[in-house]
């Protein structure tokens, strides 16, 4: 039975979310539709000197568009939603992202929704829950709303203070506060926003999956009640790999976030994901590296866990971040890598056959799943007309040229609309951060697990 309310999608099958900035996404979309327009190609017959595709089998570009989107923005700010901003993390631009791939009409001509968007808002760790308990920041909620009602998104997944429990974001040291921030907002959201928007908007409760600040506290020391909450969310990094450092939390600790949700009843998420040190562990430490069998399947090392953990758990939603962490100023030498699917043929390939084609024995649901709750029988099967519309030819020539040229830093200086940003780790990545400085022995930790002997 479908979980109307949180829209959780039936048992065995996962929304599938990408992210984290505009052309990261971007470059995830067409490469798919790429590599399927190839596959369609060495699967032609030839005859008579005429090429004959199987045409049945031929997806439309709006197959490869996944469910939902992943942005980032702060409640201080806002920045992100209505407009494009860059702080050296990439574009983060959530209008954008529904603009570029809009809603399309399928093969019976029925209109198929827009894309969902999954927020990340940063609240600025105890210093900005004080401020959102005290009514500093009301204004900025009632633009929240606002954004919220009137989005073109099919729904919006808002998580409040991601990764709560992450010792150095700034919640652990006050967790009562955490709590009442998070009530405050969804209260408020709830009594702003129509009936309609309502059933739109889902509150996502999202923790980082590793080690707390200390040993007293536990999950339900932030758990701001089953009221409150629509979904719970964790993060997968380095968890799932024999070589994770102590501080970066093992599978066990993703479990115990996942079985806290199952306790509940609610539907849960992988809300951030990606192979910590690159699909190919190019940027992993030299320790990891002695622990690896060169003849390893990739697929098998990061994504085959993931996937068993969905598995066993039912996971609702998958969101994985398909980026080039290099080449980006924020993340250059933090040890994220090169974490797009394209990246590895391999690992491309796999994609394409346990995630797009529906050969596994769990469904992965992507754009216009969101319409109907996930109520749809595979994905692709439905997908819209075969609309390529002159931003995605752009973005398909113009991206990788930009990247490979080394304009792509111009949207950053443009953009930033203040001094050079800090390395910060899956902080806000619009935030105006006030202070850097608690962050900075986080990358510390990142930069030695890195680059460690």
């Amino acid at each position: 039975m479908l979980n109307a309310a949180a829209c959780r999608p039936p048992t065995g099958t996962t929304y599938l979310c990408v992210g984290q900035d505009l052309f990261s996404v971007d470059e995830y979309v067409m490469s798919q539709y790429n590599y399927s327009l190839h596959a369609d190609i060495m699967n032609s017959t030839a005859k008579a000197g005429v090429v004959v595709s199987n045409i049945t089998h031929q997806m439309p570009v709006s197959s490869f568009v996944p469910s939902s989107f992943m942005v980032y923005t702060d409640l201080q700010s806002l920045r992100g939603l209505w407009a494009a901003a860059d702080y050296g993390s990439g574009i983060q631009y959530a209008d954008g992202l529904l603009n570029l791939f809009p809603s399309s009409i399928d093969h019976s001509h029925q209109t198929r929704g827009a894309a969902g968007l999954q927020i990340g808002l940063w609240l600025n760790g105890t210093q900005g829950c004080s401020s959102i308990c005290e009514g500093e920041l009301d204004m900025q909620i009632e633009q929240l709303i606002t954004y919220m009602e009137h989005s073109r998104a099919s729904k919006i997944f808002l998580r409040l203070g991601y990764e709560f429990d992450n010792p150095e974001f700034g919640y652990s040291d006050n967790p009562e506060l955490y709590i009442l921030a998070f009530r405050k907002i969804v209260s408020d959201c709830r009594k702003g926003l129509s009936a309609k928007a309502q059933t739109r908007v889902m509150f996502v409760w999202h923790s980082w999956g590793a080690p707390m600040a200390s040993k007293q506290l536990k999950l339900h020391s932030f758990y701001p009640g089953d009221k409150y909450v629509d979904w719970i969310g964790v993060s997968i990094f380095q968890q799932v790999l024999p070589w994770s450092p102590p501080w970066g939390g093992q599978i066990s600790d993703v479990e115990n976030v996942l079985e806290f949700a199952q306790k509940r009843g609610k539907p849960t998420m992988i809300a951030e994901s990606t192979p910590f040190g690159g699909i190919e562990l190019k940027q992993a430490s030299k320790a990891a590296k002695e622990n690896i069998d060169e003849t390893s399947d990739p697929w098998d090392r990061w994504y085959g866990q993931v996937i068993d953990v969905i598995n066993k758990y039912d996971v609702s939603m998958w969101c994985y971040i398909n980026c080039d962490w290099e080449s980006q100023p924020q993340w250059h030498n933090v040890g994220f890598g090169e974490t797009r699917l394209s990246s590895n043929t391999e690992v491309m390939t796999k994609w394409h056959e346990q995630i797009m084609s529906g050969k596994s024995n769990r469904t992965f649901l992507n754009l216009g799943a969101l319409d109907t709750c996930g109520d749809v029988t595979l994905t692709g099967n439905k997908s819209g007309d075969d609309w390529f519309t002159p931003n995605h030819l752009l973005s398909f020539i113009l991206v990788p040229f930009i990247v490979a040229s080394g304009a792509f830093f111009i949207p950053y200086f443009t953009l930033r609309g203040r001094g050079r940003s800090t390395k910060r780790e899956r902080r806000p990545l619009l935030a105006d951060m006030n202070d850097a400085s608690s962050f900075r022995a986080k990358l510390q930790n990142r930069q030695t697990f890195t680059n460690s002997n």
